[in-house]
């Protein structure tokens, strides 16, 4: 008896302890001055709409997204860039020479030749597939290269493959299929990444600025537009807007299914890391953007330009936006702000208000769901 009332004072101790240490590692939110206000205001006084994956935000007209290669569908990743035709066909020809010319690096070996195993040209003068070796690697394991230009817009389109059909891999291909337990399929990926290289790009379609907002069924990638068909796929897409004064980044997972382990369900890892690194919360809490369950925290610190001269504010906040209950159709989503490394001329009020009005025009794209 008395061990169990001596746990539960313990206990008691610890519950105590952890809610006045979460509330010392608060800080008061600073308000919005009207000069703070009129930066902000002016900052916003023009916005565009980004479509990114299933989703929708405004941000403001002076921010374009500049990370374009940070887009995996299934096996597949891709990178995207606005260029003028004469430019993309030059491109490729290059590309061509350059891993023609590949097998006589020190790293490939010439019982491998030829590096480029086949070039598969697509129709209506899209582009091509280039089926390369991979650098250094027995030509068993290659890569699917293709180079497509559609709406203005080239893509890079990659997947690794696996083709142990060649007599000399006759050993390696009966230790995959008997003793590692493989199908005759896995010992030839080719076919199979092929046709599904081939539907992915006969859903692609180019976009000339983020601001496009289809109106079909599918996801906005950087640049470009996947329209959705009969079969579910695996979506990750990332966008980064960045400035002189911040960073703000959205990821969209569409792999991560919904689950009860939640930003705010992690309070106490996080109140330990706040701990640990001498932050504050400016606030944290759910929020419900239209029809979007999400959870924030923001966070601000002290921070110095290479761990030199005098301390300067640092703010990082995080949302996760349906997290709890993230499907195909409501994929994961996160955003992200800080100021690593930059001397920002937004005040913490301006940060939080700049956060507030991007975060709060979260929506669905036309005919997402």
């Amino acid at each position: 008896m008395k061990v169990n009332n001596y746990l539960t004072l313990i206990l008691g101790i610890i519950i105590c302890l952890l809610t006045i240490g979460g509330w010392l590692l608060y800080t008061s939110p600073s308000p919005l001055t009207k000069k703070d206000k009129v930066m902000i205001d002016s900052l916003f006084e023009e916005t565009k709409p980004q479509c990114i994956g299933r989703y929708l935000i405004d941000v403001p007209a002076s921010f374009n997204n500049q990370l374009n290669d940070f887009i995996f569908i299934d096996e597949f990743k891709i990178e995207s860039k606005f260029i003028y035709p004469p430019a993309f066909k030059q491109r490729v020809e290059l590309r061509e020479i350059e891993l023609n010319e590949a097998i006589n690096q020190p790293q490939n070996k010439l019982h491998n030749a030829p590096f480029v195993k086949e070039i598969i040209y697509l129709p209506d003068n899209k582009g091509v597939i280039f089926d390369r070796n991979q650098s250094g690697a027995e030509d068993a394991y290659r890569v699917l290269e293709a180079h497509v230009y559609v709406d203005n817009i080239a893509f890079i389109i990659t997947t690794d493959i696996i083709d142990l059909s060649d007599p000399k891999y006759a050993e390696e291909k009966y230790s995959y299929i008997n003793i590692s337990g493989f199908n005759e399929k896995d010992t030839n990926t080719k076919p199979l990444r092929l046709a599904q290289m081939k539907s992915l790009i006969s859903r692609l379609s180019g976009r000339l600025n983020d601001t496009i907002i289809p109106t079909e069924k599918g996801i906005c990638i950087p640049n470009g537009f996947i329209a959705d068909d009969n079969n579910a796929h695996k979506n990750r897409i990332s966008y980064t807007y960045e400035n002189n004064d911040l960073i703000f980044g959205v990821d969209v997972d569409d792999t991560i299914l919904g689950s009860d382990d939640t930003l705010l369900s992690r309070s106490l890892g996080v109140y330990g890391a706040l701990f640990k690194s001498n932050q504050r919360t400016i606030k944290k809490g759910e929020l419900l953007l239209g029809k979007i369950p999400a959870q924030e925290w923001l966070i601000s610190g002290e921070q110095n330009l290479h761990g030199q001269g005098k301390p300067f504010p640092s703010y990082h906040f995080i949302l996760f936006a349906n997290e709890s209950i993230a499907s195909y159709q409501q994929p994961w989503l996160s955003f992200g702000m800080n100021n690593a490394s930059k001397k920002s001329q937004y005040n913490q009020a301006q940060m939080v208000e700049i956060w507030d009005r991007i975060v709060g025009s979260l929506r669905y794209k036309p005919n997402s769901l």
